[in-house]
């Protein structure tokens, strides 16, 4: 199993706008996320276990895209979230 965490508003994950593009960007490093909570309009963080298979993960990405309309970033751990927002700033919508 692996834990992703989910940065969350209410009841719904927290997503950013990106030139034009909904994002919900979610990582396995939760200090990531919880130091800048408020970049991302959330209010708190969700630990979710998923399946460390392809077919779970894809699953489980799936969801939290569709619950949201959004696209789904998985932002690698050990990068500051601020150099995360900039680097798709730049790249959106080039990047694919």
């Amino acid at each position: 199993m692996d834990n992703f965490f989910v940065p969350y508003t209410g009841k719904k994950p927290a997503s950013v706008w990106i030139n034009g593009h909904r994002l919900v960007i979610l990582t396995h490093d939760k200090e990531m996320l919880e130091d800048d909570l408020d970049l991302l309009g959330a209010d708190r963080v969700k630990k979710v276990r998923v399946s460390s298979t392809d077919a779970g993960q894809d699953k489980f990405l799936g969801k939290i895209a569709r619950q949201v309309d959004a696209g789904v970033v998985i932002a690698p751990s050990g990068v500051d979230l601020r150099d995360v927002l900039k680097n798709l700033e730049s790249e959106l919508p080039w990047v694919q």
